[in-house]
């Protein structure tokens, strides 16, 4: 759903359809049929447990430890991180 206009109503309206038809296919269809949003598209949740439940299912289909012990390793200072990563792949302190 692209974004056509510079009508603030219209595209609050078009976002919101969007979101609610993503939230559709992602409760109806991705399990099913094994699919996964884009790594660019990805929105973090706002809500605590949907953000866990998101961090479960990258876990399930991608190697987040291997990925989360190459960035300890490659980067310890976090330079090349951002906010979104910190989220999506929590760094933890045992490993």
């Amino acid at each position: 759903m692209y974004l056509p206009t510079m009508d603030a109503r219209q595209r609050k309206e078009i976002t919101e359809e969007f979101f609610h038809y993503r939230h559709l296919t992602q409760t109806q269809l991705w399990d099913r049929y094994s699919a996964y949003e884009h790594w660019a598209k990805i929105e973090v949740p706002k809500d605590k447990e949907e953000l866990e439940a998101l961090q479960a299912r990258l876990k399930t289909r991608f190697p987040v430890d291997a990925y989360n012990k190459a960035r300890r390793e490659l980067d310890p200072n976090r330079i090349l991180s951002n906010n979104i990563l910190e989220k999506l792949f929590p760094l933890s302190d045992n490993v």
